[in-house]
């Protein structure tokens, strides 16, 4: 059994008050190495698709955790490129149009067309959970757009976590489309590459979970990467992507609440992959 990750309360008081438990990114497998201003970039933009509004300085080095000034200077840059607004009387940054159109010849179908968009958002308004949508990345499910949940009591996941595929609920999903002679090597890799510190993945485990999934139509985990938290995954239909990668939808919560609401919540998953993307596969 792979060690639960760590997560931290972060608590806001005052008017619409909530309690925040933060996962923390790449919570499993060793960090890669990137250059630290291209990655603080990506970082900020991931930011702003998130808040869906202007940011001072000083909020953008807080949420991210990154100094004062380097964030400045990054920002400055930024606009000085026609990628960021800057206002000069709120002194705030917005992406200027320019961020919106980078990426747009890459897809014809969902993404370009909103669909895919409006899916998620339309299962943030009917679950009040956390919506993920995941891609593979290697050995890892990577979290590419994150709506986080609304409610009072939630776990904060930021754009950009990654965990591993073979073990992680949006990674089953991701492997419903792959045969099983494949995932005896891909948990051998993975258990290759992970930190020491770290249990081995059984092959038969995994394999489980994946043929769980395909006879139910999704996968429920019951904490099985962050302790405390239930997370119901379903594989997206083919197509989405115009390479063909596989994508998985995933609605993200409280344990004890999501256990209570399973069916509930699995049926309305269904019903937004069939409203708003059926079409395409």
């Amino acid at each position: 059994m792979i060690a639960p990750d760590r997560f931290t309360p972060r608590v806001k008081t005052g008017a619409g008050s909530s309690t925040d438990l933060l996962v923390r990114a790449d919570a499993v497998g060793p960090s890669l190495a990137f250059v630290k201003s291209a990655g603080r970039v990506l970082q900020i933009l991931e930011l702003f698709d998130e808040l869906q509004r202007e940011a001072r300085v000083s909020e953008i080095a807080e949420r991210l955790g990154f100094p004062q000034s380097s964030t400045s200077m990054l920002l400055k840059s930024l606009a000085q490129l026609g990628y960021l607004d800057y206002d000069a009387d709120s002194r705030s940054f917005l992406p200027s149009p320019r961020v919106a159109l980078l990426g747009a010849w890459l897809d014809k179908g969902p993404v370009r067309d909103g669909s895919l968009v409006r899916m998620l958002e339309h299962l943030s308004e009917c679950t009040g959970g956390t919506v993920i949508l995941a891609a593979r990345n290697t050995i890892y499910s990577q979290y590419v757009h994150v709506l986080q949940a609304q409610t009072a009591m939630r776990f904060h996941v930021p754009p950009g976590t990654r965990r591993l595929v073979v073990w992680s609920a949006t990674g089953t999903a991701l492997l419903a489309g792959i045969p099983d002679a494949e995932i005896g090597p891909l948990v051998r890799r993975t258990n290759a590459e992970a930190p020491p510190e770290q249990p081995p993945i059984q092959v038969s485990a995994v394999l489980a979970n994946v043929a769980r999934l395909r006879q139910d139509g999704h996968f429920f985990s019951h904490g099985l990467v962050t302790s405390g938290a239930g997370s119901i995954a379903v594989p997206l239909p083919n197509r989405i992507d115009r390479k063909g990668r596989p994508l998985a939808v995933a609605v993200s919560g409280l344990l004890e609440e999501f256990e209570r609401r399973e069916t509930q919540i699995v049926a309305m998953i269904h019903d937004a992959i069939a409203r708003f993307l059926i079409r395409l596969d």
